[in-house]
């Protein structure tokens, strides 16, 4: 695919901006801000911010003077979340501050450590020169990484995901129709190179969001501006059913969403975000809510903490895998319209380094990939295999050898294994930043395996932490956690699947029949009713070879 590349100059970025519910204040709204400043200034600060090369690093600083008061250079790109109003340079920046303690912070995606110290400022001023230092290189170790869900201008992303160490962008220009405020740019081609601070990106920037009642799903990598018109009484898969067609990659928000088993099972899904705007930097959303969309009788009701949160991620993307289907995990942050930075949750590609947009998405859809807020998590096959590959067995076994390293720059609470939807190894955490296993579990029957590991984001003491307790509808949290896509796992050639998910999923079937019925248009009602009929023939199909499976002398 084509692209075209767009010149940003680091100090005339254009405004980014979301919708703003009535209940946020201008305080709380995040957007990209031009604000002059609103104080008598008595001190000059500077600052520098270096790689370990010595080179100029772009990134996301915060200068907090101790009445709370947070300071920005005049035309900066600022980023609010709760309190904080955070602002993107390209790497030297200078600040008229009043005199006394100052808080700075700087932080570089999550590859870097971050930086925070406080200090005193006399009428003198002060210069900064900063070096953030890197805890891991993944691109080093063979992966790239992005973020599904950005509303943030095609412009302005550029900036943003250079400065949080993103290796390719994207722009929902598109959003339930064209998004006026973030339109597609000038140009020809699928794609756009950004360059901010003499770096160079690329962006996807005819990407879609579709978010009805019948699930948010986000569209990457369309070959060209959408031609359909949103309508909240059409089914996603009418658009998926396009979209998939001109080679674009498919993510859905939730394995909780009211469509994605549909089209999960129609082949119109590639990826479930496991990491997605459910969390956000020192926040998360409680949406108990989200537990049963569908409101099938018998299902779980996550409790609305941040543990819960995450369970209702993992386990309904669980309730997907164990239907016999092959989905990536996927991570998207919502910037734009969230609180938090871009690639705040993204996913890393096991690519070549020197990869094409197109190249990256295809690895992605093929799983070979896991998603992250904070550690990195590599699971290894008996051959080197990793997630996105199969594994075929000839018989069951007692004992097949895998290995699975954790990484990390905040404390390690835990690393789990996860076959089939249920944890089958806990491993002790005895080093905070690092993890080294390699151990056996018995293959008695296809499915799959997954890796995912637990951290506690210490970097803020509780008192710091509880600045971010003023929204209703978010709460602080501490947690970070990594996931990997499945492996997947063929005992003689016989079908994946667990017969109690599969009954779960004719379930979910019914009752988006009875949505249908309230919600589909009249027109669209026959086509989701007969396609909803074929997902019930497909579940069937193997839920009769599983009791099939159920009766057959045992193999071992």
């Amino acid at each position: 695919m084509s692209c075209s590349q767009v010149q940003l100059d680091s100090r005339e970025l254009p405004r980014v901006s979301g919708p703003t519910p009535s209940w946020l204040t201008c305080r709380t709204f995040l957007g990209i801000l031009i604000l002059p400043q609103l104080f008598c200034t008595a001190a000059q600060l500077s600052v520098d911010v270096l790689d370990e090369t010595g080179q100029s690093l772009p990134c996301r600083a915060l200068a907090r003077s101790s009445d709370g008061t947070c300071h920005t250079p005049v035309s900066a790109v600022v980023l609010e979340i709760g309190p904080d109003r955070w602002f993107y340079t390209d790497g030297s920046f200078e600040l008229d501050v009043p005199t006394g303690e100052l808080e700075l912070r700087v932080e570089h995606g999550l590859e870097f450590r971050r930086y925070k110290q406080r200090f005193h400022i006399d009428d003198q001023g002060a210069r900064k020169s900063i070096v953030l230092k890197r805890w891991i290189d993944m691109k080093q170790r063979g992966y790239l990484c992005a973020d599904n869900h950005l509303h943030v201008d095609s412009r302005s992303v550029g900036a943003m995901a250079i400065s949080e160490g993103l290796d390719f962008a994207s722009s929902l220009t598109w959003w339930d129709g064209p998004d006026p405020e973030r339109p597609v740019p000038p140009g020809h081609g699928a794609s756009r190179i950004l360059e901010f601070s003499g770096r160079k990106i690329i962006a996807s920037i005819h990407d879609a969001e579709l978010e009805e009642n019948w699930g948010a799903v986000y569209v990457q990598n369309m070959p060209h501006p959408w031609p359909l018109e949103s309508d909240k009484r059409r089914p996603n898969l009418d658009y998926l059913k396009y979209a998939v067609a001109q080679g674009a990659i498919v993510h859905y928000q939730g394995g909780w969403s009211r469509e994605v088993g549909l089209d999960a099972l129609l082949g119109l899904v590639h990826t479930v975000n496991v990491c997605n705007n459910n969390f956000h930097m020192h926040r998360f959303q409680p949406r108990r809510r989200y537990s049963n969309l569908l409101e099938v009788i018998g299902f779980p009701d996550y409790p609305e903490t941040e543990e819960g949160m995450m369970r209702m991620n993992t386990e309904t993307y669980y309730r997907l895998l164990n239907w016999g289907l092959r989905l990536a995990a996927g991570a998207g942050s919502a910037t734009g319209v969230k609180q938090v930075p871009v690639g705040y949750n993204r996913a890393y590609i096991k690519v070549d380094p020197a990869a094409t947009l197109d190249q990256f998405y295809d690895t992605w859809r093929a799983g070979h990939n896991f998603v992250t807020n904070g550690p990195m998590v590599l699971l290894t096959g008996p051959e080197g295999e990793s997630p996105g590959d199969a594994i075929s067995l000839e018989k069951p076994t007692d004992k097949l050898g895998f290995h699975v390293r954790v990484f990390s720059d905040q404390p390690l609470q835990s690393v789990e294994i996860v076959q089939d939807g249920k944890v089958v190894k806990e491993f002790s955490v005895t080093d905070e930043q690092e993890a080294d296993h390699r151990f056996q579990i018995p293959v008695l029957q296809s499915g799959w395996l997954a890796a995912r590991a637990t951290a506690f984001d210490d970097l803020l003491s509780d008192e710091e932490l509880q600045i971010y307790d003023d929204d209703p509808r978010q709460r602080p949290s501490r947690l970070r956690f990594a996931h990997t896509s499945p492996i997947y796992l063929s005992v003689n050639g016989k079908p994946p699947g667990v017969s109690g998910s599969i009954e779960e999923g004719l379930l979910m079937l019914d009752q988006l029949e009875s949505f249908a019925k309230r919600q589909a248009h009249a027109n669209r009602l026959e086509d989701i009713t007969r396609e909803i009929t074929l997902g019930r023939a497909i579940l069937n199909k193997r839920l009769d070879e599983k009791r099939e499976m159920s009766l057959e002398p045992s193999e071992q």
